[in-house]
């Protein structure tokens, strides 16, 4: 059976075999069996992507003052919370609960089954006397999805033209990649810590901006499809005419070519650039190619969705294709993009 035949079997099947990915620093970055409670006047709020980021200063018992940065989830699963760009404001006074930095830096990971669940873990404080005036950001916001949507566009080619939504608990399908010997190897030395997505902002890879949990927004031209990921900065401009590649450069997005087929759209891309293709790792080499499938896959209750495949091929670092694939529901109402501004983590140095 063709593996975009069998999507939806393969999509309900991946979806239990790995747990949601935490933040991607959490595990090596942060103490998470630890919890500190901080402090301190805003500076910044940060609501944009790759993380929610709330800068402030703390002062402590001897009157020194030191900059902080308080990092959370992306922006899709805090709408979901009820966060917004105006959530905080510069100069509030905030007490914040969260897990300190292993390397003591002056730095708290807001993000856990706590606050996950909604429980208290962000207050707006008077400094005068410690008394909380208002709990931040928990009152979880449901966006209205489209319960139907016309499946095709007037020259009958699948009507994936629109908003679809992210961030939503499930709709994700991640599988193990298939390592060799030379993938497990470079596997068994990954650390979170020193992921170059998290110290150094760098822009991720093809795989890991189509696995996102963000939004996706796409538009079909006669001659081309583009596809912006909340998440992933830049959008992609894919052509249908078959042309190829301009230089033999090897690029995060490498060179994509799509085709319309069987009521799906179908992305090939190539001269992809070494990246790590996850927050937990899993590099691929510059030999690694993709096909993505776009396709509508609606449901009675749940309503107007777009289902997407990717197969990974590598032959450095994989024994075969490795496939995973999401789904998100059409967004009902007007959404738009957060945009990205990422920050670089605070360390101990920082003090």
């Amino acid at each position: 059976m063709r593996y975009q035949e069998s999507l939806s079997v393969f999509f309900l099947a991946a979806l239990g075999m790995i747990p949601a990915y935490a933040h991607h620093a959490a595990s090596a970055s942060f103490d998470v069996t630890e919890n500190v409670v901080i402090e301190g006047y805003v500076n910044e709020f940060i609501f944009k992507n790759p993380h929610v980021n709330i800068i402030f200063t703390v002062t402590d018992d001897d009157g020194v003052e030191t900059q902080w940065m308080a990092t959370a989830p992306a922006t899709a699963p805090m709408r979901r919370w009820g966060w917004t760009e105006d959530t905080i404001q510069e100069g509030q006074y905030l007490r914040l609960e969260g897990h300190p930095r292993r390397d003591g830096g002056p730095m708290i990971l807001i993000e856990g089954q706590a606050f996950r669940e909604g429980r208290d873990t962000v207050f707006e404080v008077d400094p005068a006397d410690g008394s909380v005036i208002r709990t931040l950001g928990m009152n979880r916001v449901e966006r209205r999805v489209a319960d139907s949507l016309p499946l095709t566009l007037s020259d009958s080619r699948p009507n994936l033209t629109g908003t679809w939504l992210g961030g939503r608990p499930g709709s994700t399908g991640r599988t193990p990649p298939p390592l060799n010997e030379a993938g497990r190897a470079i596997q068994a030395e990954f650390d979170a810590a020193t992921d170059p997505a998290f110290t150094e902002c760098q822009d991720p890879g093809l795989v890991r901006t189509v696995m996102t949990i963000h939004s996706v927004k796409i538009e079909q031209s006669d001659d081309r499809v583009g596809i912006t990921f909340e998440g992933g900065g830049n959008g992609r401009v894919i052509y249908l005419d078959g042309r190829g590649p301009e230089t033999d450069e090897h690029t995060r997005l490498g060179h994509a070519l799509a085709r319309y087929e069987n009521g799906a759209l179908v992305i090939e891309t190539t001269q992809l650039a070494s990246r790590l293709s996850s927050i937990n790792g899993y590099l691929l080499s510059d030999q690694a190619t993709t096909v993505e499938t776009y396709r509508r896959a609606d449901d009675p209750e749940l309503g107007a969705r777009l289902e997407m495949s990717v197969v990974v091929t590598d032959p450095v670092y994989l024994d075969g294709p490795w496939e995973m694939g999401w789904q998100k529901p059409y967004a009902a109402d007007e959404y738009e993009f957060t945009g990205v501004d990422c920050r670089v983590p605070f360390r101990a140095s920082s003090n």
